[in-house]
């Protein structure tokens, strides 16, 4: 028996947004496995990553079925201590929800769920074919207290899960991520 190799055709026609800031909600924290790390050409030890899934409020995606929410994700950053130094990527986004956070506080990511946050957009060419763009977050800003109860609730159920367990919520919703993230991954002996 031979593998039949098909093309299936997503009745989903991405639409990008037009690049500007927008409402959105932090609600899906994705534990995105061990990964190798390198800086400046230099091997680091690997560390396991995260990354943040932010629907994008009162933007939804047409589809043939009618419409969905709009999830973006965010850079990911590795999670390398329990108590995290003002220096790291994971201060720098848990500060945008948690304003309060200082240098070596332990982070609690799961209470952040639901928060909302100012998401600026941006437009990247593909590399390889400038006719394919893709919308990325480059940017995410704290809401002010008194304007944050103005934005609306997500739609979106919330949910922290990892891309190893095929019927977490969260891994079916790693669609937006960039595929070398998964290419760096390595295999922990359980």
């Amino acid at each position: 028996m031979t593998l039949k190799r098909t093309t299936v055709k997503s009745n989903v026609e991405f639409q990008n947004l037009p690049e500007g800031d927008y409402d959105g909600r932090l609600v899906y924290i994705a534990d995105l496995g061990l990964q190798e790390r390198s800086y400046k050409g230099e091997e680091k030890d690997p560390a396991y990553y995260a990354s943040l899934g932010i629907e994008i409020l009162g933007q939804p995606i047409s589809t043939e079925d009618g419409t969905m929410t709009r999830i973006m994700w965010t850079k990911p950053f590795p999670l390398i201590n329990k108590k995290i130094s003002e220096k790291s990527g994971e201060f720098k986004a848990y500060k945008v929800f948690d304003k309060s956070a200082q240098d070596n506080c332990t982070p609690d990511w799961e209470a952040q769920l639901g928060k909302p946050v100012s998401v600026s957009i941006v437009h990247v060419p593909d590399k390889a074919d400038p006719d394919i763009v893709y919308d990325n977050i480059s940017m995410l800003t704290p809401i002010p207290d008194k304007y944050a109860a103005e934005v609306p609730e997500a739609e979106t159920e919330f949910a922290v899960g990892d891309s190893d367990t095929p019927d977490n919520v969260v891994n079916g919703k790693l669609y937006g991520l960039a595929k070398w993230m998964f290419d760096k991954r390595l295999s922990v002996p359980f």
